[in-house]
């Protein structure tokens, strides 16, 4: 009985921890990517401090966790921004070689550092941002924007024989993001990611016991983080992804009472 009452003590007072954490969250990025050209000479984003407290904004490119040999620069890399004021932080390439026939995919990280507090007993906490950056060299085919159109679908058998899994292959030089992937009307939710250039990603499925064809339902986010209108596709069972046209979801029709609004 003790030790129940003390972990429910304990576990309401990090809960209450974290919601002030959370709470005091001042540092907003104004946009949820980055693109950076070949030709540009450098891509920005605004960062803006909107809470009532100054902070220490670091800022870093990452290939990956872990991986922070890149070659691409943020600056500045360590400011103060006071309430209410805004900074931009710019991205540029340096020395290092990448591919030029597809885009390359790095992570920029903005982390927040509250001033110490003047009082004791204060639990304060660092909150990083990260979002996705895009190395674009100028000469790949097509257009990011028709990717998603690309893109390949199958449904295999799984691991060693056993169930199903998606895959979707992408023959284009862009990534392409998903938002989510419904799987047969809502049998199924995948929270997909994204199908890297030239490259092939697999979802098991647990809508399907064994391959056979499936729909699919899927957004997808554009250059500005925006997201695509709804498209489905007829997904055959097969070893390897192959071409489907896909097709755009009509807008819902609508409710007697919004005829009536």
């Amino acid at each position: 009985m003790c030790s129940n009452h003390r972990f429910r003590w304990v576990f309401a007072i990090l809960l209450m921890l974290g919601l002030q954490g959370l709470a005091g969250a001042g540092v907003m990025l104004g946009g949820t990517r980055v693109i950076l050209g070949e030709k540009d000479r450098e891509a920005s984003i605004p960062v803006k401090n909107t809470g009532t407290s100054p902070y220490v904004v670091q800022s870093w490119i990452d290939a990956g966790e872990g991986k922070n040999k890149t070659p691409l620069l943020v600056t500045p890399p360590l400011s103060r921004l006071d309430p209410g004021m805004e900074n931009i932080l710019r991205i540029m390439r340096v020395q290092g070689d990448l591919p030029t026939d597809r885009e390359s995919v790095f992570w920029l990280n903005v982390k927040e550092i509250p001033e110490k507090s003047k009082e004791e007993n204060v639990l304060q906490i660092a909150v990083r941002s990260r979002i996705k950056l895009f190395y674009r060299p100028s000469k790949l085919v097509g257009k990011s924007d028709e990717s998603r159109g690309q893109l390949k679908w199958a449904v295999s058998a799984g691991a060693e024989g056993q169930g199903a899994v998606l895959k979707v292959g992408n023959p284009t030089p862009y990534h392409v993001t998903f938002t989510a992937l419904n799987i047969n009307s809502g049998q199924q939710l995948i929270n997909a990611d994204m199908v890297p250039p030239f490259g092939e990603t697999s979802y098991p499925l647990t809508a399907v016991k064994a391959p056979q064809a499936i729909q699919v339902n899927y957004t997808t986010l554009n250059d500005y983080g925006g997201e695509t209108p709804e498209e489905r596709v007829q997904v055959p069972s097969g070893a390897e992804p192959v071409a489907v046209k896909a097709e755009l979801v009509p807008p819902p029709a609508p409710s007697a009472d919004g005829a009536k609004r």
